[in-house]
């Protein structure tokens, strides 16, 4: 559904009369109420999780010899939002994928407390750890001796609708959830505890189905012995 029939469905499932909007786009006073619930109950669904797998992306960029800091602007994302921190690869770029291998993700304090340290600041090789800098910038070790890619995933941030056409990124099968989450605003907005009721059972059954369906698989750890 696009986000203007999501608010026509809303209207509908709400009990008001009409079949409006026409558009999302201009409104104002109950109608516009009727976007911004739609629009707020995408926006809170998507940032219920970071690691939505509607919001999953892919990334790669080129390392520069000498240089082991990679801010997010040069860096090919759109609408950044978190890093998989377990998805990152590289190789040299002259070599080819055959010698591709994965990089070790560490917390920015324990990068730094083990490599942004002494004669470790300036050693070149072949980047095998990476991190994420308080100022969201990517820093790998060792510094790139040469042109490495680095490949990987990234979650985007929430999307925010805006336009009539625009549709969720959460698979369509699943597009109810928003209509649901949005009728218990307008349940708790007008004082309709039924209408409360019904939309926030439906959310839950929805929702349980969603994160089914879009969050990673719990990995059970091997044996200690």
């Amino acid at each position: 559904m696009t986000f203007l029939e999501l608010c026509q469905r809303l209207r509908s499932e709400a009990g008001q009369a009409g079949s409006g909007p026409t558009t999302v786009v201009s409104q104002t006073y109950e109608l516009l109420r009727t976007v911004n619930w739609i629009k707020t109950a995408y926006e809170d669904i998507q940032n219920l999780h970071a690691e939505w797998n509607f919001l999953r992306a892919d990334l790669t960029f080129q390392t520069v010899a000498s240089d082991n800091t990679y801010p997010i602007a040069d860096i090919s994302t759109t609408e950044y939002g978190e890093w998989n921190q377990e998805s990152f690869r590289s190789y040299k770029t002259s070599s080819g994928v055959a010698g591709e291998q994965f990089m070790e993700w560490l917390d920015w304090p324990d990068f730094r407390d083990k490599y942004v340290i002494g004669s470790n600041r300036t050693l070149e090789g072949n980047p095998r750890y990476i991190a994420q800098k308080p100022d969201t910038s990517l820093i790998v070790f060792p510094t790139p001796d040469a042109a490495y890619t680095i490949n990987g995933e990234y979650f985007k941030r929430a999307q925010v609708m805006s336009v009539d056409a625009d549709e969720p990124l959460i698979p369509t099968k699943f597009h109810m959830i928003i209509v649901w989450r949005a009728l218990m605003f307008y349940a708790g907005f007008t004082g309709a505890p039924e209408l409360y009721e019904v939309g926030q059972r439906e959310y839950k059954n929805m929702l349980f189905k969603l994160e089914s369906s879009q969050l990673p698989r719990i990995r059970l750890a091997g044996p200690l012995v």
